[in-house]
């Protein structure tokens, strides 16, 4: 059996959260790892060893998620980041693609398109 890819996901709203939830559930090869505050996803980065596979609210308490996509990143190059926010703002998005991003979605309207952003890692990403 292949080994889960470890996911990642910092997000402090409830109502995505519990979106998200449901879309990660149709997905059994992560292994999913939550945050809801900057403190702990940054010791989880430090601790847990590399994610595959970060999702991270571009503005939590605290922290950009820019700067855990950094941090996420010095553990594992390779690392697929996906960012959310409420904010539809185009010179945000370019940045994050800019730095590394796959991708970038607005909430809620977005969201339906984290599935097909995973399907697509589970594709690409052996």
């Amino acid at each position: 059996m292949e080994a889960k890819k470890k996911l990642l996901f910092i997000e402090d709203e409830g109502y995505v959260i519990a979106r998200v939830d449901s879309i990660l559930k149709n997905f059994p090869q992560f292994e999913t790892t939550k945050a809801s505050k900057a403190a702990d996803a940054r010791a989880l980065l430090e601790k847990s060893g590399p994610f595959d596979i970060v999702i991270t609210d571009i503005y939590l308490e605290g922290v950009s998620g820019l700067e855990l996509a950094h941090k996420a990143r010095q553990a594992n190059k390779d690392v697929c980041v996906i960012l959310i926010t409420g904010i539809d703002n185009t010179d945000l998005a370019a940045k994050a693609l800019k730095e590394g991003a796959m991708d970038f979605v607005i909430k809620p309207p977005g969201l339906e398109r984290l599935a097909s952003m995973l399907k697509l890692v589970t594709l690409v990403k052996p």
